[in-house]
């Protein structure tokens, strides 16, 4: 079960950091009064997003050290190594040149 648990949180953890700028681009578009009109470039970088959290997921998952606690704890834990991870990985791909 711990396990299940650890894998949603750096899942969550990826998919956060992943919306996170998104999410800042609402905020700035409400404060501003103008709404957003839907892009399909929306709809890739979300399926990219999904892709690179899930694979991210997988990788940092195996990583992730037993007994990190019960319940909250693990999920909450993973759910940082995943943010954390997700992180790194979107400021390499910027670095490199993919975004």
């Amino acid at each position: 079960m711990e396990e299940i648990l650890v894998f949603l949180g750096v899942l969550m953890g990826c998919l956060a950091r992943s919306l996170v700028p998104f999410m800042r681009k609402l905020g700035a578009l409400a404060r501003e009064g103008r709404s957003l009109s839907w892009d399909h470039r929306y709809t890739a970088s979300l399926a990219v997003s999904l892709f690179v959290g899930f694979v991210a997921s997988m990788t940092v998952f195996q990583a992730v050290p037993a007994g990190l606690g019960g319940g909250i704890t693990a999920f909450c834990c993973s759910f940082v190594i995943g943010f954390g991870s997700n992180s790194i990985t979107n400021e390499l791909m910027k670095l490199v040149g993919v975004v």
